[in-house]
């Protein structure tokens, strides 16, 4: 009699422990982010060529700005990733008559692009890419669109500028 009851205090010992790893690998099952990161990133978007029929086919400059390895903290490049936004500043072209501007998103390591329309000279937040994969070799390009101008090449006034606020 001693033995089964010493038995059966193993067993409510063995359900325990079984029941605690249980509730242990179900909490830590979803993916938890713990830490909240930003990457800034500033570059000169490149000088147009303004052609004569430069009023109906725009010269492009832009600027790429690439999350690269190093912009990750150690030790956390494969960890998963959420993006909460992307600010930005443009600059514009002064020479330019007209100029349009937008901004590009791709996923790490592709070359499709989901692109918004954003305005020269100007600041914004975009959360519109936040469904999207993010990490390591994932990209954003500003396009400048130039109609016009009077030099034959027109240069920027200065940078633009991304920072990527990302969950890890």
């Amino acid at each position: 009699m001693k033995g089964t009851i010493v038995w059966a205090r193993g067993i409510t010992q063995r359900r325990t422990l079984l029941a605690l790893l249980a509730v242990f690998v179900t909490s830590t099952h979803g993916t938890a982010f713990a830490a909240e990161n930003a990457i800034t990133k500033t570059a000169a978007p490149n000088p147009v060529l303004v052609l004569s029929n430069s009023d109906t086919q725009p010269g492009v400059g832009l600027a790429s700005f690439n999350v690269l390895a190093a912009d990750i903290p150690q030790g956390t490049l494969i960890d998963p990733k959420q993006l909460l936004e992307i600010k930005w500043t443009t600059t514009y072209y002064p020479q330019g008559t007209k100029e349009d501007v937008k901004l590009c998103y791709s996923r790490p390591f592709s070359a499709q692009e989901e692109c918004r329309t954003i305005f020269p000279n100007s600041s914004g937040t975009l959360s519109d890419f936040n469904t999207q994969a993010f990490g390591h070799g994932s990209r954003v390009i500003i396009y400048h669109s130039v109609l016009g101008g009077t030099p034959r090449y027109v240069n920027p006034a200065g940078t633009d500028s991304v920072t990527f606020r990302y969950r890890y």
